[in-house]
């Protein structure tokens, strides 16, 4: 007789905030399904600020100021410092989060747009969905590219979308003025300059 014994998987990940004034352990189990078993969040100094059992997120992203993003494959939660938790937002088919440049503000993409939140949970913007964005300081310029096209938005407000020479983009970048948006696709790098595209909208 042959019996099938599931192993149980357990590992550690520890995430830094970018200034790393705040560490996270998270702690996995699981045999065919990764499930968080515990997730922990200390300051500098190596003081535990809370200790969450069997959190429904699986992935975090730790800010400057110690509040968390955290997402399985159908929410959006926020962890407060005081490790109070938030629901912020049902996902359908999550594709992409991170933070502004200057960490002042978290995105989240799904099928249905890409959504920035202050870090008190607040939803400043709804923006069109895309496989591919990037954003300035305090999201105050961002750019979104979905198939062909790009969509520009400046404090939350689309000002113009621009069909690209290739659905194939690899990377977007503002440059360093914020002026302008370099997206490389194959072979090729193409420069969009946002003032004379606005030019052309108006």
């Amino acid at each position: 007789m042959i019996t099938n014994i599931l192993s149980l998987i357990i590992f550690a990940l520890t995430i830094n905030s970018p200034n790393g004034a705040y560490v996270g352990d998270v702690v996995y189990t699981g045999g065919t399904e990764l499930i968080t078993a515990s997730f922990k969040l200390y300051d500098q100094n190596g003081n535990m600020l809370y200790h969450i059992i069997n959190p429904e997120a699986i992935t975090f992203f730790i800010s400057n100021s110690g509040v968390v993003f955290a997402t399985n494959e159908q929410n959006l939660y926020l962890y407060r410092i005081n490790g109070e938790i938030l629901t912020l937002k049902k996902l359908n088919y999550p594709n992409g989060f991170g933070f502004s440049p200057d960490n002042t503000i978290f995105f989240a993409s799904d099928r249905d747009g890409i959504y920035a939140y202050s870090l008190s949970g607040e939803l400043l913007y709804q923006l069109n969905p895309g496989r591919l964005f990037v954003s300035t300081d305090l999201a105050k310029k961002v750019a979104i590219v979905s198939n062909d096209t790009l969509f520009y938005y400046e404090n939350g407000e689309l000002k113009f979308q621009k069909i690209l020479a290739s659905p194939y983009v690899r990377s977007l970048k503002f440059f360093d003025d914020d002026n302008a948006i370099k997206i490389e696709i194959p072979d090729k790098i193409e420069t969009i300059k946002i003032k004379e595209n606005l030019i052309k909208e108006d």
